[in-house]
């Protein structure tokens, strides 16, 4: 299992020094960033979350997983609880709150958890990780 998630992540690792040196090498125009920025965006990362949630998850699985919810709202509702004593403690100006609490207690479950999920804990693990991503998404 050790050696299936680190090899996973070194895939990962080796896409992002390809593009690092394609980059580097002007193998992409000056616009390229925020073209494929957009295409992640708006078509790729949409289709695959729809995707993922009728292959993985049906009303039955969701219903069975409903304890995972509770745990998972749960787990978010603490460290709402969290960034706001740490807004008290460390005395962020107004107007900065928000953006601080959201940084705290909501994750960047798709764009980077999705994949890293997938990598290192393979399909099995997606009708959870579907869970995860309804909870923060309805948390945001």
């Amino acid at each position: 299992m050790l050696f299936q998630s680190l090899q996973s992540v070194l895939v990962i690792i080796l896409i992002i020094a390809l593009g690092y040196i394609l980059q580097q090498k002007k193998w992409f125009g000056e616009d390229f960033p925020t073209s494929i920025s957009r295409l992640i965006t708006d078509i790729a990362l949409p289709a695959s979350v729809f995707s993922s949630v009728l292959k993985y998850l049906s009303k039955s699985e969701l219903l069975s997983l409903g304890s995972s919810l509770i745990y998972s709202m749960g787990s978010v509702a603490i460290t709402y609880v969290v960034a706001i004593a740490l807004v008290k403690v460390l005395k962020v100006q107004r107007g900065r709150r928000g953006t601080f609490i959201n940084t705290i207690a909501n994750a960047n479950t798709i764009f980077i958890g999705l994949p890293l999920n997938i990598a290192l804990f393979g399909e099995n693990s997606m009708p959870f990780f579907l869970v995860y991503y309804v909870t923060n998404t309805v948390s945001t």
